[in-house]
């Protein structure tokens, strides 16, 4: 038992509430924005008629890294979408996205003080190609995603 809770001290302060990684740990800290936030902005390049097509569209998805509740996850989001969603026919064309995450959409910010703008209001910006995941894995966060 005790491994275990040395693991989760630092970054457990003394009232006893998760706290976020020193901002020079920029890996930890992007994980701990990634499990902290419940949605997040998907941008793609439209795939729609014109006069869309080709240009920046952005849109709000529910997100996940691991079980609601746990003190970790994975720091990898997952989205539960479907191919009616115009964002999803974009990534059919084009896999290449965007997805930001702000802790602005959790208490910390308000209770610390900080300005949405601010940068010790933490956000991260994943960048990258969106796939489809295995169905094993598919299951698992569907799971994860439609329960608690």
């Amino acid at each position: 038992m005790w491994p275990f809770l040395l693991l989760l001290l630092p970054l457990v302060g003394v009232s006893g509430v998760v706290q976020i990684p020193p901002h020079e740990d920029v890996a930890r800290v992007a994980r701990f924005v990634a499990h902290s936030c419940d949605w997040g902005a998907l941008a793609t390049l439209s795939a729609q008629d014109p006069p869309m097509r080709g240009q920046p569209f952005s849109n709000v998805f529910s997100v996940s890294d691991g079980p609601l509740g746990s003190k970790q996850g994975s720091g990898v989001p997952y989205m539960y979408l479907t191919p009616l969603e115009v964002s999803v026919q974009d990534l059919q064309v084009n896999a290449n996205a965007s997805l930001t995450m702000s802790l602005a959409q959790t208490p910390y910010c308000k209770k610390e003080g900080y300005d949405p703008q601010n940068p010790l209001c933490a956000h991260v910006i994943f960048s990258g190609i969106v796939e489809k995941v295995h169905c094993d894995i598919w299951a698992y966060q569907k799971n994860i995603m439609l329960t608690g």
